[in-house]
């Protein structure tokens, strides 16, 4: 018979060693909980930024210039087609420091948040009251079926599971709206342009529409297209911009 195979001793910590490691612990957490505490209190009394006067008069300015252009926009009436039944805006100017509280808000509504973005919205009295709020900012006109197909074509965008996808394929668009009736580009495309039952569901799929900036850019900004400037609506001639910019 073999004798038994002795097993190998326990290694063991010394209880004081536990101790000491056991206090060193607490102390280490104290110190994190004390720091967290003091870096609240930091950022509480942190101060607001410095804002120069020249700041303060541009907002006067600003706020000045828009009320009496709003004022001017109470005795004119703004005359679209009524056979046109979309509209396209783009962004293309912005200011820096203080922007009308209504124009921002607009702005934001539209996704317009940054230069060159784009979107198709559709035509109501209410959204054309909103874009001449927010028209030296913008650029706006009534596109062709031919602009539309080919800035979703080269420029379209949705959301798929929280992501921005590409619409380079049938199988996306089939995918979102098998149920609706819609198996293909061509079909949102239709339905962006004719503003049928789903334009509401795919303005809100699409993304906005991220274009490149015309060859030498926009000239005269500040200035209104009707005065050969580039601001404001453009009717038809929006989509020679378009093209220019695909």
């Amino acid at each position: 018979m073999s004798d038994p195979v002795e097993q190998p001793a326990l290694t063991t910590v010394p209880t004081a060693l536990l101790r000491k490691r056991r206090q060193l612990n607490k102390e280490r957490v104290a110190r994190a909980v004390e720091k967290k505490l003091q870096d609240q209190k930091k950022a509480g009394k942190a101060k607001a930024p410095f804002k120069r006067a020249e700041y303060f008069v541009n907002e006067s300015y600003r706020s000045t210039m828009n009320a009496k252009r709003m004022d001017r926009l109470k005795h004119t009436i703004a005359k679209v087609p009524e056979s046109v039944s979309i509209l396209f805006v783009m962004r293309i100017t912005t200011v820096r420091g203080p922007m009308p509280q209504s124009v921002r808000k607009i702005l934001q509504s539209l996704r317009l948040n940054e230069l060159n973005n784009a979107v198709v919205v559709k035509r109501s009295d209410k959204m054309i009251e909103m874009l001449r709020v927010v028209e030296p900012y913008i650029t706006w006109g009534y596109p062709s079926l031919r602009s539309v197909h080919n800035l979703v074509f080269k420029y379209g965008y949705g959301q798929v599971k929280d992501e921005k996808v590409a619409l380079s394929s049938n199988t996306i668009i089939e995918n979102k709206f098998a149920e609706q009736g819609m198996l293909c580009i061509e079909d949102l495309v239709k339905q962006l342009y004719e503003v049928g039952q789903h334009f509401d569901a795919i303005t809100k799929f699409m993304c906005v529409f991220k274009l490149t900036p015309p060859k030498g850019g926009f000239r005269r900004v500040a200035t209104p297209f009707k005065q050969n400037g580039a601001w404001g609506n453009r009717a038809e001639k929006i989509n020679s911009l378009i093209r220019k910019m695909l």
